[in-house]
């Protein structure tokens, strides 16, 4: 993670070669001697930055902060994904740059219009998997974006809220690519707020109408659309049904939102194998925690976990200790499980790559949309725990599903009882 941003941290992480081309494109500091400082010696160059006048110092500042938060791994990657939809590869300029922050320097003074659609990619790569809703019977249509259903979508989100909820009269939406998604960022008017600051010297308590945040991520080859909203999910279904009809000129087969997305009980059986090809780069999936929820209501939950390098059988032996204790396994449901994935590829130190996976019934997923991530997604609708959508429509799931692989689940033995 990133430090927090700090003047002369950041003249330390960024060349001098770069910091020169841009107090020059600003016509700022041009008698200073950016090329005959050693680098990372930045006294000097500290004191110009703090003498000079307060407005110009504030006004660099907002760009500095700006790439100060871009200077790392997933914003890199984030970058050379938007730059690729564009038709570029800029993955050997970035490379032979010396760190973070100057690949997110360069971008900034030379690639200026990759820099909205990366940070929105970052962005969405941070976002907590608890707010996003998934459904995955969405009619695989092309994708109209032309300005007038944009507007559409606007108004329609905006007049959505407003008479739902008081807010949302104005709306701006923005869509980029990225691999196989499609995003759109929403911004709806918020609710007005008042906050205490300083305004050029002066302490005043200004009013201000911010805007509040609702992404769609559809997958066309999938036929899945995750939309992220951090409260009143209640009001997801519509939304779905505001992007199929406007952006996919087509409706939602089901009035309702689907009951689930991943089916976890499948993890009860002692026989099941999670599913993925030989050319994986995924070498082994193992359970590490799992929940159990009693179907009769209560709240009552059991909570089992486990060493996942140790014995592959103990997750069964621990739940059939467990469930023969009085608590019969046909009363719970695995509402949440936690999986521990190895990769084929090493890590720096040698070691094996691993990602742990976390997964809510009935639409809850850590996971994200692009890298490795994407093959976890893969493994997940191939053993069965995605549910299909020719199943929600009421077909037949085992169609299509590959030969299992010998890949088990693993692990030992840790019991808490809620």
């Amino acid at each position: 993670m990133t430090k927090q941003y700090s003047p002369r941290h950041f003249f330390r992480n960024v060349s001098n070669e770069l910091l020169a081309a841009y107090f020059l494109s600003k016509q700022m500091l041009t008698g200073f001697d950016f090329l005959g400082l050693p680098e990372a010696k930045i006294d000097p160059l500290y004191a110009e930055w703090v003498n000079l006048p307060d407005t110009q110092r504030q006004l660099i500042e907002g760009d500095f902060r700006e790439i100060h938060s871009m200077a790392r791994e997933g914003a890199t990657k984030a970058f050379i994904d938007e730059a690729k939809y564009h038709g570029e590869d800029i993955s050997g300029d970035l490379s032979r740059l010396q760190n973070h922050h100057d690949r997110a320097f360069w971008i900034f003074l030379n690639r200026w219009h990759y820099w909205q659609g990366a940070t929105c990619f970052l962005h969405v790569d941070t976002i907590a998997a608890s707010f996003w809703i998934r459904r995955t019977d969405i009619p695989q249509e092309k994708p109209k974006l032309t300005g007038s259903r944009i507007a559409k979508l606007e108004k329609a989100v905006g007049q959505f809220f407003h008479e739902q909820q008081g807010r949302g009269r104005n709306c701006h939406i923005e869509h980029y690519r990225r691999n196989d998604l499609l995003y759109l960022f929403a911004y709806p008017e918020d609710y007005t707020q008042a906050s205490v600051e300083w305004v050029e010297q002066q302490f005043e308590r200004p009013s201000r109408t911010p805007a509040f945040e609702i992404i769609f991520a559809y997958s066309q080859t999938d036929g899945t659309l995750d939309i992220m909203l951090r409260r009143d999910r209640k009001v997801v279904e519509q939304l779905q049904n505001l992007f199929v009809e406007i952006i996919l000129n087509s409706s939602l087969t089901q009035p309702v939102k689907v009951d689930k997305v991943y089916e976890l009980n499948k993890l009860k059986n002692r026989n099941f194998s999670f599913v993925f090809p030989p050319t994986s780069s995924i070498a082994d999936v193992r359970v590490k925690r799992l929940r159990f929820s009693n179907i009769f209501g209560g709240g009552e939950r059991i909570i089992l976990e486990a060493q996942p390098d140790d014995n592959r059988d103990a997750i069964f032996r621990l739940m059939d200790k467990t469930f023969d204790l009085g608590n019969p396994l046909a009363d719970y449901q695995i509402t949440q499980v936690s999986l521990k994935v190895t990769f084929k590829e090493m890590m720096q130190s040698r070691r094996l790559r691993h990602k742990t996976v976390d997964i809510s019934y009935p639409d809850s997923c850590s996971l994200k949309h692009e890298g490795s991530d994407l093959e976890i997604r893969q493994m997940l609708l191939d053993s069965g725990l995605e549910v299909r959508r020719d199943l929600q429509k009421g077909g037949d799931m085992s169609a299509g599903v590959p030969e299992k692989s010998a890949q088990g689940i693993a692990p030992s033995s840790k019991t808490k009882i809620l």
